[in-house]
């Protein structure tokens, strides 16, 4: 299978690492170009560095936007309707960090970053928030968890979790996706997959 990974900076670089280890083939786009073109040489046969954000989306089952929330707008704005009837995964905590290195939260208390994407997807999208509940250099867990309102975009994130090397546990729909970010109760949790579901059947 082949996947589309916009965004190769910490984050995107891990999970792209992670899937192609468990056999996932990858077309990788960036603005740093020269990182794309570092991370596929790291990486080997398993990643091509595409044209440009469109190009990456050809013959890809699914793309992740492995983006900082600040740009993400703009990228889910440029690909439009390509991303229709696309399986759209986003790790992106919704965080500005300012000159001083202060961080601050983008949205308003009890608005998740996944119902916020949702309105800047197309309406055909199929949106799962994965990956970004870990922290780039603590990136282990046998648990990793996730959120979708789409079962479409559930089997096929479930698919890239397990190829990555982890155990997919669902928390539920999109609205819960603030549980995944910095300071939700879910976010940097290393758990195994008995303990991570009874902590979801506990919520």
């Amino acid at each position: 299978m082949t996947t589309a990974i916009i965004g190769t900076g910490g984050i995107g670089s891990v999970i792209a690492r992670q899937l192609a280890s468990g056999g996932e083939t990858l077309r990788l786009s960036s603005a740093d170009v020269k990182s794309a073109r570092t991370l596929a040489a790291q990486i080997g046969r398993a990643a091509v560095v595409a044209a440009g954000n469109r190009d990456a989306l050809q013959d890809a089952g699914a793309v992740v936007l492995a983006l900082r929330f600040t740009v993400l707008k703009s990228v889910i704005d440029e690909l439009g309707e390509s991303l229709a009837d696309k399986v759209v995964v986003v790790p992106s905590n919704p965080l500005s960090t300012d000159a001083q290195g202060k961080v601050s939260r983008l949205l308003p208390e009890g608005q998740s970053s996944g119902e916020v994407v949702t309105g800047w997807l197309p309406s055909a999208a199929r949106l799962a928030m994965a990956f970004g509940s870990m922290s780039a250099d603590v990136f282990e867990s046998a648990a990793l968890f996730y959120a979708t309102d789409d079962d479409r975009a559930g089997k096929e994130v479930e698919r890239l979790i397990r190829t990555a090397g982890f155990e997919p546990v669902k928390i539920g729909g999109i609205e819960q996706s603030d549980r995944l970010e910095v300071g939700g109760d879910l976010h940097d949790l290393v758990v195994g997959p008995a303990e991570a579901r009874s902590l979801i059947r506990r919520a």
